[in-house]
């Protein structure tokens, strides 16, 4: 009998789904309990999501405390971020849907300087590079991508001719 496999999404890409919505999280956290609440110890049941027996002790405690409730993440302290929601869309919209050509750049990539001022000048808050990164991929789910060096006003003929020239030279 041929053993079924998954060949939509790699291993990786179902464990950061799970991880990613909050309504998984809870079923998954919910299954664990199911396990336990039949008779298995956290340490068997910690194969079963791949996590500590110790958080899974934990989760139990809580959801024997506060019921299901108990099993959703806490809300997290910290700063408050610098920019709001609707300011994000603006700044996912200007990456997906805008040239910085139409700024007046004369490239067809963003790169972090550029939102830096863009961000500085729509909505007065000031960014790092090291930040302007973070913001793209833990609140816009973006990456960055480096491109290659391209440049809008490199004659390729002209390279080429050049290329020709230092082989028959070197």
């Amino acid at each position: 009998m041929k053993k079924t496999q998954i060949t939509s999404m790699t291993t990786s890409e179902i464990e950061e789904l799970l991880k990613s919505k909050g309504d998984y999280k809870v079923a998954l956290r919910l299954l664990c309990m199911l396990s336990l609440s039949k008779g298995e110890s956290t340490r068997k049941t910690q194969d079963l999501i791949h996590l500590s027996h110790n958080q899974i002790a934990i989760w139990a405690k809580r959801f024997n405390s506060h019921g299901i409730e108990g099993l959703k993440d806490k809300t997290k302290s910290g700063r408050k971020p610098k920019l709001s929601s609707e300011q994000l869309d603006w700044l996912r919209n200007l990456i997906l849907n805008k040239s910085p050509m139409e700024f007046g750049y004369n490239t067809e990539i963003w790169t972090a300087p550029m939102l830096i001022e863009q961000i500085q000048n729509k909505c007065n808050v000031k960014y790092s590079d090291d930040a302007i990164y973070i913001i793209l991929k833990n609140k816009l789910n973006l990456r960055h991508k480096k491109s290659k060096g391209f440049y809008a006003e490199a004659n390729e003929t002209k390279r080429e001719d050049f290329v020709e020239t230092f082989k028959k030279n070197f």
